[in-house]
């Protein structure tokens, strides 16, 4: 039987997206008379602090040590990544006090020099085990390999690729470790090589065991079902605190939200958590320190954060009669992982005076208005399809016709868009901060008809079969049919390019057209590999994709979805 060593607490967050403010969160309450659905202003950092400064003074009053890990993507998703760029970030994760965080796969969107510049100013170590910079580039102004505070594979600045935290007299070494396939989804500089993870795993533990050290804390970036199945593959690993899809554990189907996974579940002797998306909620632990390299949470679990007068409204966002807030505010009271905690005054007034003021002009800015909503999805259903990514597409396509380039075809991915849109007036935070937060660049380029064509079947394969649902491809005057049944690379037919009088072209596979999308497509991720057999050199448009929507937007005065479709789907399978 395993011995007691001794006892820390551990609260842990990921995938916050830069969502500093709280959010209007959709749920559906399992009251005792019947569900009722509500939109209730949830999380956002101030609340987050709130939370984060009870533990705290809890740990201190019971003598125990108290840990704050991140496990990544705290980058992208609102306007203050778009703005800010990371300064922000920093220094509010600096003001919550994050004693740790590995990078995540949206830290490395536009290139590492965002991350290089968040990197000087931060004051707790970024982790990357499995990261090596050896090959970084000499004359790069903002260097990363012999930075301090860069906890990756082989740094000469930190020679050790983990930290070690003393829980009282017991260390715990923690170290990070990011997707190996990184290259595929994000936009790493060349010189970055990232290792595999299971083989970096092993190395890292073997070292930190040959160090004396047996409790091992994994900060991963690595997505919850990689989690687990590493908490198999790999011995020695005592406790995994996870990012990257958004899971959500324990039981939230009171407010409609998940119950999918237990909190701390356990595979062999590793124990996995995850603490949901968007600054909404946070996990604590209290965590027993055993021999043997083992841990046990004693008592914890993911909290949703809100306050006690945080605003309530009807789904269709309606304030609600006094009477019924009262009796939905009691029954929000007895559940026990939602927490209605009082927000932290100094971290509002940082926000506040140095962001926050800085967006106003966003907020009140009227970019257009909506007659009706536009729905978005990913990937078409018995609805239809998006309704806003053809729009997009059409944008850049519009854009750059301005801008005297002529660009034949767009393709917009539809995991570059966010949100629907609901009906009234559209402002440019709404279109900036929540419907395309992605600052992602526009780029334009000529590539063979034959290529373009493996590109949509690509994709589409991707979004299908794969898993990659954000990769499915919205055209604008480019239309085309795909056929799930039909071999692979004969999928996409019927593929016609709309010329300037409006009439249906037949593609031309030996022909070069200029396609313009966003940068991240054009790299050739999540399926688009084909796009790399660029026929010439790709072109920056000079602005983001939000943007090239806003202007668009601006000039059309009024967006409504194209008349037809571009695109026809036949999935039935294949049958092997």
């Amino acid at each position: 039987m395993s011995a007691l060593l001794g006892r820390f607490y551990l609260a842990h967050i990921n995938d916050t997206h830069s969502h500093f403010d709280e959010t209007a969160l959709p749920l559906r309450l399992a009251l005792p008379d019947g569900h009722s659905d509500i939109r209730l202003h949830c999380g956002g950092f101030p609340r987050l602090a709130g939370f984060i400064k009870q533990a705290r003074q809890r740990a201190i009053t019971e003598q125990m040590p108290f840990l704050l890990l991140d496990a990544g993507d705290s980058f992208q998703g609102t306007l203050y990544f778009s703005c800010f760029k990371g300064q922000a970030n920093a220094a509010l994760l600096n003001q919550l006090g994050v004693d740790a965080m590995v990078v995540g796969n949206h830290e490395l969107d536009t290139g590492n020099t965002p991350l290089a510049n968040f990197l000087r100013q931060i004051r707790f170590p970024l982790l990357a085990a499995n990261w090596d910079l050896a090959g970084e580039a000499e004359d790069k102004p903002t260097r990363m390999q012999n930075h301090p505070r860069m906890v990756s594979w082989q740094n000469p600045a930190h020679p050790k690729p983990y930290i070690v935290k003393w829980m009282n007299d017991v260390p715990v070494a923690v170290f990070g470790l990011v997707l190996d396939n990184m290259p595929d989804i994000a936009a790493p500089d060349g010189d970055s090589t990232f290792l595999p993870v299971v083989e970096m795993a092993k190395k890292v533990i073997a070292e930190i065991h040959a160090a004396g050290i047996e409790h091992i804390i994994l900060l991963s970036h690595l997505g919850y079902p990689r989690d687990c199945q590493l908490a198999q593959e790999v011995e020695g690993i005592s406790l995994i605190v996870g990012g990257h899809t958004h899971t959500l554990q324990g039981d939230f189907s009171a407010v409609g939200l998940a119950d999918d996974h237990p909190y701390g579940e356990r595979f062999n002797q590793t124990l996995v958590l995850q603490a949901g998306y968007n600054s909404l909620m946070v996990g604590l632990a209290h965590i027993a320190l055993l021999t043997g390299g083992r841990m046990r949470i004693e008592e914890g679990g993911n909290v949703l954060l809100t306050s006690e007068d945080a605003n309530l409204q009807s789904q269709h966002g309606d304030p609600l009669f006094p009477l019924q807030q009262r009796h939905i505010r009691r029954f929000l009271r007895q559940l026990p992982n939602v927490m209605l905690v009082r927000p932290d005054t100094a971290m509002e007034r940082l926000i506040a005076r140095h962001y926050r003021s800085r967006l106003s002009r966003y907020t009140s800015d009227q970019v257009v208005s909506l007659p009706r909503g536009l729905r978005h999805v990913r990937i078409p259903d018995e609805r239809g399809g998006s309704q806003v990514a053809p729009l997009v597409a059409e944008a850049m396509l519009f854009q750059a016709r301005e801008m005297g380039i002529n660009a034949e075809v767009a393709i917009f991915n539809a995991g570059g868009a966010r949100i629907s849109l609901p009906p009234g007036p559209v402002s440019a935070a709404e279109l900036a901060g929540r419907l395309l937060p992605f600052a992602s660049t526009v780029s334009h380029f000529e590539v063979r008809g034959g290529q373009l064509r493996q590109a949509l079947e690509g994709a589409i394969v991707n979004a299908l079969e794969l898993g990659g649902s954000g990769s499915f491809p919205y055209p604008a005057d480019l239309r085309y049919s795909y056929h799930a049944r039909a071999p692979r690379g004969q999928r996409v037919e019927h593929l016609h390019v709309r010329d300037r009088l409006g009439r249906w072209q037949l593609l031309d596979e030996r022909r070069d057209y200029r396609l313009i999308t966003t940068s991240y497509t054009a790299m050739g991720k999540e399926g688009y590999h084909a796009l790399l057999e660029q026929r010439s050199e790709p072109e920056l448009l000079g602005l983001i994709i939000s943007d090239v929507f806003i202007n668009y937007a601006r000039t059309r005065g009024i967006l409504i979805p194209p008349a037809e479709s571009l695109y026809q789907l036949n999935l039935e399978r294949l049958v092997s």
